[in-house]
């Protein structure tokens, strides 16, 4: 069931906005109940004004709009009151009232002119599931940020709301207080069965709370699916630069044989050397692509001082020497540049095990390998 439907949406930034040339255009959105959307791109492409377009905060568009099936009406003068109150929305920088951390909570329910009894037991809840409930006496000024942020979000879900609006709202949290409550606010929507729509431009939050993404540029819905597909098979150059492929790389291609081709690919470490890739594709010789590979699909191996011991039986088709330029550590893992004897820079992930078991270093020279099936291309025109 879609509990939000888009349809032709059209919005132009008045004049005197200063992005007079900027125009917001998606033919078609669907939000499943149950099932988490991000609203995936740049700082400016777009996304914070479609979800205040969807959350009725944002007039001057044209088009469709349903929410729990019933159109949003903006030639109003006065919000569709019945099916915005299903809904709720917290913006990046919302800010808490003058007052304590109980009341900062209720304020809602009091608007409502909920009875004193069920706010008690609605906000004692809310705030045990955010696990906040020793701050309920304390001041708003006397909190820290991450508590704040969990204030913020227990005021919108005391609410009930059935689709949940949300505008980068982890953005100046520490990592550990980001993912801590983006954890709990996964189990509270599954709980609570709240849907969200999320606007974002860190993957990883798209990844843990997001079950669908709309990836958008220059005011442009590009790909829409799930979130997993799309991070994984980019369907466009565009696309896959937004979602953080690293390596990308343009060629012609040499051969096409059994649906693999050979692609001559531009060097990119600064050098004249070519590239060739072999990828799971079918084209014609000379025809131009846009080749991108996932640092997860690379592997990454020590480089024997005999070359024969290098050359054992494989059916990766990609192979090639390189020496480690750097790498940055991450929690799990490590993202290692490596510059190939093609002149050529691709980015591995490899995990802190492998880090530790190759030794990983500047200067080591190491064996790559990309299977064929797990290189993407896309023909340029």
């Amino acid at each position: 069931m879609n509990i939000l439907e888009l349809r032709n949406l059209k919005f132009e930034y008045p004049r005197e906005s200063g992005r007079k040339n900027f125009t917001l255009d998606a033919p078609e959105l669907f939000v499943e109940k149950g099932s988490n959307m991000a609203l995936f791109g740049e700082s400016g492409s777009g996304k914070s004004t479609l979800l205040r377009i969807c959350a009725g905060l944002q007039k001057g568009c044209s088009g469709e709009i349903r929410l729990f099936d019933s159109p949003l009406d903006f030639s109003k003068s006065r919000r569709d009151t019945a099916v915005l109150s299903r809904t709720a929305i917290l913006f990046q920088d919302a800010p808490l009232f003058d007052c304590t951390v109980f009341d900062n909570i209720a304020i809602g329910l009091k608007i409502r002119k909920t009875p004193a009894a069920e706010i008690d037991s609605a906000v004692g809840a809310i705030m045990e599931k955010l696990n906040i409930s020793g701050l309920a006496r304390a001041h708003s000024r006397e909190i820290s940020g991450g508590q704040a942020r969990r204030v913020c979000l227990a005021r919108v879900l005391v609410m009930k709301p059935e689709l949940l609006f949300l505008d980068e709202p982890f953005y100046s949290l520490d990592t550990n207080n980001r993912s801590q409550i983006m954890h709990e606010l996964k189990s509270m929507c599954s709980e609570l069965a709240v849907t969200l729509m999320l606007v974002t431009h860190d993957k990883n939050e798209a990844l843990a709370l997001c079950e669908s993404i709309a990836v958008i540029d220059g005011g442009s819905i590009i790909r829409r699916g799930s979130v997993r597909e799309c991070f994984n098979n980019p369907a466009s150059e565009a696309e896959a630069k937004l979602l953080g492929r690293s390596t990308i790389l343009y060629g012609r291609v040499v051969k096409c044989e059994s649906e693999v081709a050979e692609i001559e690919c531009a060097p990119t470490g600064g050098g004249s050397k070519s590239i060739t890739i072999q990828a799971a594709a079918s084209y014609s010789a000379g025809d131009r692509v846009c080749v991108i590979i996932n640092p997860q699909d690379i592997s990454v191996g020590l480089k024997k001082e005999n070359p024969f011991e290098n050359d054992g039986a494989s059916s990766v088709l990609n192979n090639y020497d390189g020496v480690i330029e750097s790498g940055m550590h991450y929690e799990f893992g490590m993202l290692v540049n490596i510059l190939t004897g093609s002149d050529t820079r691709l980015q591995a992930y490899i995990t802190s095990k492998s880090f530790e078991k190759l030794g990983i270093a500047p200067g080591l020279a190491v064996k790559v390998s990309v299977k064929a099936t797990s290189v993407k291309s896309f023909p340029m025109p």
